[in-house]
């Protein structure tokens, strides 16, 4: 087909980004019930979108991305998500870490990664664990006199395990620095030392490769050890992506909702409770799916909305004219919409059942996928959280992130274990 760089207007570029994926959704979307009956993980489903280019989406087309918007890359994961919620999830963590190679300041490291993303390189992510916290991590990479070494165990790794590197946060520990300080650094699956585990067992969201990964004195190329300063925390567009993410997940789930309880209504024979109206022509099947529609509507604008704040703050950030009030006006935006997305999502994947009794629960169907995987990517970052955060945005003009900052700047505390 026609390279999508050289069209001139943004519909056409969408609409030919559509054409070259929505075969690769539409095969994705044809074995999503069946793996999750039998928790078979889409390694081949991510093969086919890594060899179609969906890695490479946001990579300038110098480089030979597609250099995609970060709204248009959003209205792509919510398709994605319909046809799978586990996949957008799964490569969430490639997607932040390409927005960090965008905005990184060494043009070296921007080539290097820029052109290992265009051969089809898939990163995964390593930040949460269950020993210690954002500012105090128990995961270190430390220089030894044969080179920097990173150990530690990280949990939630989501997309590692289809992944080829990890981006790994950990505490840098480095006699040249007066005290220890946080870092993010790059390493491959395959180096020794690093195992990942498929040990996810959530209710839902359960194909993601969101399980364990270990390093064990693992080795790591000087070029991708990058410290990080608390007051950097936020000038970056990178907290608001990956919540991003999680909303173009949740308004694809919104969307696959609608078109099964559609095409189940369309495919019934009886009416139970009115024998003399055709399934089809039911009231109340017709009232649902009309509130299902309306609320999947509105999820989907509303997301799409928030992808536009963003997308003009990384716009203006990579041309060097970004503001700080650039970076909080996009996580506000974000993290406002969250908990309306949320509550909308998980009435309708609820509500879809009034439509069809008994029978609409069937195994066959695994309707209850759609509430469950809607929940489990709703427990991440917790909304309450974020809603205070836009209150103190919106009151008193905080940045949303200075919270995380304020995690990162807080020293060691020592504190009694619990009797």
């Amino acid at each position: 087909m026609t390279d999508e760089r050289y069209f001139t207007t943004g519909s056409e570029r969408f609409d030919a980004l559509i054409d070259r994926f929505q075969p690769v959704f539409d095969r994705i979307r044809s074995g999503a019930i069946e793996r999750e009956s039998e928790r078979s993980l889409p390694i081949q489903e991510i093969e086919e979108l890594r060899e179609s280019g969906f890695g490479r989406l946001r990579v300038p087309t110098e480089f030979g991305g597609f250099g995609v918007s970060i709204a248009e890359l959003a209205a792509l994961l919510i398709e994605l998500g319909a046809a799978d919620s586990n996949l957008p999830q799964a490569l969430r963590g490639h997607i932040g870490f390409t927005e960090y190679v965008l905005a990184h300041p060494d043009p070296e490291y921007r080539r290097i990664w820029f052109e290992r993303l265009v051969d089809g390189a898939l990163v995964g992510n390593a930040e949460s664990e269950r020993t210690g916290t954002f500012g105090n991590l128990s995961t270190t990479v430390r220089k030894t006199d044969d080179g920097w070494r990173l150990s530690g165990t990280k949990y939630y790794t989501t997309g590692s395990l289809y992944a080829d590197w990890i981006l790994v946060s950990a505490a840098l520990d480095n006699a040249d620095e007066p005290e220890p300080v946080r870092a993010v650094v790059q390493v491959s699956t395959r180096a020794p030392g690093v195992t990942v585990l498929d040990d996810w067992d959530g209710f839902g969201q359960r194909l993601t490769g969101s399980g364990t990964t270990e390093f064990v004195d693992v080795e790591v190329d000087a070029r991708f050890v990058h410290p990080q300063r608390a007051e950097d925390a936020g000038r970056t567009i990178l907290h608001a992506v990956y919540q991003l993410v999680h909303l173009a997940t949740l308004a694809g789930i919104a969307q696959a909702a609608l078109a099964e309880i559609t095409t189940f209504v369309q495919g019934r024979t009886r009416n139970l409770f009115n024998l003399t109206i055709a399934p089809t022509e039911d009231p109340v099947a017709l009232q649902i799916i009309g509130e299902t529609y309306g609320a999947a509507e509105t999820v989907k604008a509303s997301v799409l909305a928030a992808a536009a704040t963003v997308d003009g703050a990384s716009t203006r950030q990579l041309a060097g004219q970004v503001t700080d009030a650039d970076f909080a006006r996009a996580e506000a935006h974000v993290y406002g919409v969250q908990a309306t997305v949320i509550d909308l999502v998980l009435r309708l994947a609820s509500r879809i059942f009034e439509v069809g009794g008994a029978s609409a629960t069937a195994e066959s169907r695994r309707l209850d996928r759609l509430w469950r995987n809607a929940r489990t990517v709703a427990s991440h970052n917790p909304a309450i959280y974020r809603q205070q955060a836009v209150g103190d945005y919106v009151v008193n003009g905080v940045a949303p992130s200075a919270r995380t900052g304020a995690v990162l700047s807080a020293r060691e505390k020592s504190v009694a274990p619990a009797e």
